[in-house]
């Protein structure tokens, strides 16, 4: 740019000299016409071509890569998420209490209460039951009363339960017990993980609350041996249980429950199997995993750990003599109870057999008839 004006400037001087010489001698030769006419216009005037300013270079800015946004941690998978359903925290997750109880027949009809054989939907499937309703006018508060361990081909309604409800149904308790999944009349289904019998209680409780004679409000509970089991279990999951009464519990360390059964498989050596017995309770049918396979599942299993949602009082009945089950059962939920302040009375009763018998029997009758009183009374006035 700088020698393309440069160039342009000597061209225009080289005419102006080759003008100025043709003028000087035009006057030379006509005189008188340069003297009449003077040239007034000026030469070609050369004007400076100006560059523009040259920009003073800025420096580059450095980029600035983009802020990465930050990875949420990927969750870690559960090894046992077949099975979470079936732990404490899967079985709170659902929901419980569709369809309604239905009045199938008249069983007994008594002084004081009629026994009806019930049906109701659980899980998908129909449990049957019995139901003992007071005469007179309601409403009665409500007491669910779960059964202990029975050969399924041997089970019929009412085995293991029929005492205490009818001692609570002459009282003025309208009282019911589930036969469970594949007992009696019920559908059949596997007990997995023995979770499927606290399922079947579960959906029971809103529908006993929905009765017309009900008392409005939360229910009772009692439990037998492997009904004191499920007692437990139901009581750390449902908040409608006022009082639980569990008597003669089975283990609720599930490893223990597991070992129990591995004894009791052996007892039955090669004892052909029926239509349920030895068929859907088989201890690799109800226990696909083993203890030492997973023990975290088996600690998620047991209500144990989850003593601190219990909402009511419990009270707890065992006999020194139990030929079933040891002090450690009933001992371990009484302890877990008392070391967080929850409310639990323990009672004793030297020389009792896993089901009492005689004046013991009667003493724990009349303590579980206060107890049910008194809880009942106080959720019926809230």
């Amino acid at each position: 740019m700088v020698v393309f004006v440069k160039k342009w400037s000597l061209v225009l001087i080289a005419v102006g000299v080759f003008l100025s010489a043709c003028a000087t001698s035009e006057a030379e030769g006509e005189t008188s016409e340069l003297a009449q006419a003077p040239t007034t216009e000026p030469l070609a005037t050369l004007v400076p071509t100006e560059l523009p300013p040259t920009a003073t270079p800025q420096p580059s800015a450095t980029p600035v890569p983009p802020t990465a946004t930050p990875l949420s941690p990927t969750p870690t998978p559960d090894p046992w998420a077949e099975y979470a359903p079936y732990t404490i925290e899967g079985l709170r997750d659902r929901t419980y209490g569709e369809g309604e109880i239905e009045i199938v027949s008249v069983m007994e009809e008594t002084t004081n209460f009629t026994r009806y054989l019930i049906a109701y939907p659980s899980d998908g499937l129909r449990i049957t039951g019995m139901m003992n309703l007071p005469r007179g006018e309601g409403p009665f508060p409500v007491v669910i009363l779960n059964h202990g361990w029975y050969p399924l081909d041997v089970y019929q309604t009412g085995n293991g339960s029929q005492q205490a409800a009818d001692y609570l149904a002459n009282r003025g308790f309208l009282a019911i017990a589930p036969d469970f999944r594949s007992h009696a009349g019920s559908d059949n289904e596997i007990n997995l993980f023995r979770a499927g019998h606290v399922i079947d209680v579960l959906n029971l409780i809103p529908l006993a609350q929905q009765l017309p004679d009900a008392q409005p409000g939360k229910i009772g509970m009692w439990g037998h041996s492997n009904g004191g089991a499920i007692t437990a279990k139901a009581m750390v999951i449902s908040d409608q249980i006022a009082a639980s009464l569990i008597y003669a519990p089975a283990s609720l360390t599930i490893e223990e429950d597991y070992q129990f059964r591995v004894e009791r498989s052996a007892l039955r050596g090669d004892q052909p199997p029926g239509i349920r017995l030895g068929v859907l309770d088989r201890l690799e049918v109800e226990f696909p995993v083993a203890p030492e396979e997973g023990p975290e599942l088996y600690q998620r299993l047991s209500p144990l750990g989850y003593l601190d949602a219990v909402a009511g009082p419990v009270q707890i009945h065992w006999g020194t003599a139990d030929e079933i089950v040891p002090f450690n059962w009933p001992g371990d939920l009484a302890d877990g109870l008392a070391a967080i302040d929850k409310e639990v009375t323990y009672f004793e009763y030297p020389g009792q057999p896993h089901s009492f018998q005689g004046e013991p029997n009667q003493l724990y009758l009349q303590r579980m008839n206060e107890f049910f009183t008194t809880q009942l009374a106080t959720t019926a006035t809230q």
